[in-house]
């Protein structure tokens, strides 16, 4: 919580002196990017775990937007739950760092676009951790799972659930009144023996694809761009060279790192040259 704390306080003083030295020099747009899934109740029938999707997003992507894209502070239901917990733990105050009322004027509005990395979808559900248990799950009383009908990827927590897309960039629209966003990160994974011939990635983007335009028509999403991760594969966190989220294969063995397209590769230019779905 403090990391994150002192990354928006840095986020908007970086917003604000672009905003003041350079943007009208330059004419350019300035924001941050925020990782979220998207979280559905594991039992839509049951209030439950209603709330506890509700509150999946809130510690999730609303923990940094909600500072920015609506009034300087964080969501009512990450403080409220932060400091009880903290307090039934014995601490005198919140984990939760506050913010002053002129920080909170200060980051409020640090925002040209929003922008978004999106993968997967989780089913949550509501679970009340014992009070002594400090831990991020346990500070928003979620647990998450996934449909065993979903399809897998190269990446234990990455299923392809292309509703869920469509769905989060809704709630972004309604939560934070509109505002132009880019997506600045989707794609998909593999591992194991090389195929270039990655029909599921093409079946992935094709999809994803469909849902984001789907949410611009029908759902009056404010979709400005769209990025799809990634280009080639490349050194993927703590995994290493095991998963590949690229539409070019790179050898790593080779000193030279010679690099292949994959199918998904021709069919996402013809996307691109075709500004949208290739004809049948």
């Amino acid at each position: 919580y403090v990391v994150a704390h002192n990354l928006i306080k840095a986020h908007a003083e970086a917003w604000h002196l672009y905003n003041e030295t350079y943007r009208a020099k330059q004419g350019g747009v300035i924001s941050i990017t925020i990782n979220s899934d998207w979280a559905e109740p594991r039992n839509p029938h049951k209030q439950e775990d209603v709330n506890a999707a509700s509150r999946y997003l809130q510690f999730f992507v609303g923990w940094f937007a909600h500072p920015i894209f609506k009034n300087g502070d964080y969501h009512e239901v990450m403080k409220t739950r932060i400091r009880e917990r903290s307090l039934a733990q014995g601490l005198s105050q919140s984990r939760l760092p506050e913010f002053t009322e002129s920080e909170k004027q200060r980051i409020k509005g640090t925002y040209d676009y929003f922008g978004l990395n999106h993968y997967t979808t989780v089913l949550t559900y509501n679970v009340n951790y014992p009070a002594g248990i400090l831990s991020y799950d346990s500070d928003r009383g979620v647990a998450s799972v996934s449909d065993r009908s979903w399809l897998n990827s190269g990446s234990f927590w990455l299923k392809v659930t292309p509703f869920g897309f469509r769905k989060l960039l809704r709630w972004i629209k309604e939560e934070y009144n509109n505002p132009p966003i880019y997506v600045t990160e989707n794609g998909v994974s593999e591992r194991g023996a090389l195929d270039l011939n990655d029909t599921w990635r093409i079946h992935y983007y094709r999809s994803y694809v469909n849902e984001a335009l789907k949410a611009v028509v029908l759902d009056g999403v404010d979709l400005r761009g769209y990025t799809a991760w990634t280009l080639m594969d490349n050194f993927e966190w703590a995994v290493g060279f095991d998963e590949r989220f690229g539409f070019y294969y790179v050898n790593f063995t080779d000193p030279n790192l010679p690099r292949l397209p994959k199918a998904s590769a021709r069919y996402y230019s013809q996307m691109i040259n075709c500004n949208g779905f290739p004809d049948p």
